[in-house]
């Protein structure tokens, strides 16, 4: 199985990281401007379910 790679973006400098870039700095920051606040990006993919 191929290892997802997780992406966060930041809500003040607008930089994307992955986890492994968040882990540098202790607890969950930017590891660019050290603002606390990120948001994790959704996969373009759109599930689609049926209708029951």
């Amino acid at each position: 199985m191929a290892e997802e790679r997780k992406l966060y973006v930041c809500m003040r400098c607008g930089r994307t990281f992955s986890k492994s870039e968040m882990e540098i700095l202790p607890g969950i920051r930017c590891p660019y401007c050290n603002f606390k606040i990120i948001m994790k990006v959704r996969s373009p993919m759109v599930k689609r379910i049926p209708a029951i």
